[in-house]
């Protein structure tokens, strides 16, 4: 359980390439004190894991909060924001969720996210496709805007 802020650096290896996306990644609690933390460093965000807890309503709400945050603070408002949403310990009896994966995925492809259930219980449930998926958008982005650069510079 993240109490503050962790910063952390992970290589996501792209399917079916040798290649490796380097990912940044801000672990925050999601409490109020942490948004105030990460404020001055949101202008360069526009990828995004928001993580919430089955058994906890509030969680799931909380990352509705943190979406918009996220939006509202970038620079670049018209960049897009890539984020998935995912649920964790979606290995616990249904008896305990009080959000269903089914409410969750629609309220994720409602705003453009990929939605993932999760389970770190051993052995672990789906652990890497939520990092795989920022890391296939980041790269997808990446050849996106080299391929107009060549394209840009050919006309020199």
């Amino acid at each position: 359980m993240t109490l503050g802020v962790d910063i952390v650096m992970a290589q996501v290896p792209i399917p079916d390439t040798t290649i490796l996306v380097e990912l940044f990644l801000y672990d925050t609690a999601g409490f109020d004190v942490s948004k105030d933390a990460l404020a001055p460093n949101w202008d360069g965000i526009y990828y995004a894991i928001l993580v919430y807890d089955v058994s906890s309503q509030e969680s799931f709400e909380s990352c509705k909060e943190w979406l918009e945050e996220l939006k509202k603070a970038r620079l670049d408002r018209e960049r897009p924001l890539k984020a998935v949403l995912v649920a964790t310990k979606s290995d616990l009896p249904a008896q305990r969720h009080q959000v269903s994966n089914d409410v969750a995925e629609v309220w994720a492809n409602a705003n453009g996210m990929e939605f993932f259930a999760v389970s770190s219980a051993p052995p672990g449930l789906n652990l890497e496709a939520p990092f795989t998926a920022i890391g296939k958008a980041i790269h997808k982005n990446y050849e996106e805007k080299l391929t107009a650069y060549q394209d840009a510079c050919q006309n020199y």
